[in-house]
């Protein structure tokens, strides 16, 4: 389940073309390592995409740098990033690759149980 106040990326389109989120503040620095869940409803044949999380001290454009990169994605479904960051402010950078790209209205977050999904 996705913490609503640390949801990087809610699409109300589908992505077709690189996305970079805006800035949300996590208000510090990370205590433990974080589970984010990115949900991937559709993946046009030939096609993928990566999704990395960025962080930064501000909310300045050219000062986010990676924090955690994805594999690339060629399927739908669950992608799960784990990471520590010592910075307050993180965003989501999706890059498609591919002709005619369209993977639905991804969604990613911060999920407070980890990967744990058996309520």
């Amino acid at each position: 389940m996705f913490d609503k106040n640390l949801m990087l990326l809610d699409s109300v389109a589908d992505v077709t073309k690189s996305v970079t989120g805006a800035a949300v503040d996590f208000r510090g620095e990370d205590p433990v390592e974080v589970h984010y869940r990115c949900v991937v409803p559709a993946v046009a044949t030939d096609t993928s995409c990566i999704i990395k999380i960025q962080e930064s001290d501000t909310t300045k454009t050219d000062d986010f740098t990676d924090l955690v990169v994805g594999e690339s994605i060629t399927a739908p479904g669950d992608q799960y990033l784990r990471a520590r960051s010592k910075k307050r402010y993180r965003r989501v950078v999706i890059t498609p690759t591919g002709s005619n790209p369209n993977f639905g209205k991804i969604r990613v977050g911060v999920v407070a149980a980890g990967e744990y999904t058996n309520w």
